[in-house]
């Protein structure tokens, strides 16, 4: 990076900060049980929560949002899994 303006060119105010009026907690509430229904489904996969895990969060419009956090063999082993589901699934693919 070159100067200031490369580490924080994107930096949006309106992504981090809270405005007045806007329901954060409902997207949030909303967002906390889609990522904990992904993360019954990542463990029944043997993805292992400390690994790789879903997070809930809201933006500044108080939006839910999931985001997929973990370290490198987490992400390792989520690919490996989507790529058995793909294997699986064209396996019994109808022509």
């Amino acid at each position: 990076m070159d100067s200031d303006d490369d580490l924080f060119g994107d930096l949006d105010p309106d992504s981090w900060m809270w405005l007045p009026g806007v329901d954060y907690a409902a997207g949030w509430r909303e967002a906390r049980d889609a990522a904990e229904g992904l993360n019954v489904a990542l463990a029944a996969c043997g993805v292992e929560r400390q690994q790789l895990r879903a997070v809930a969060d809201t933006d500044a419009a108080g939006q839910g949002w999931v985001r997929l956090v973990g370290v490198p063999a987490g992400w390792q082993r989520f690919g490996r899994v989507l790529r058995a589901i793909v294997e699986d699934a064209r396996r019994y693919e109808v022509s």
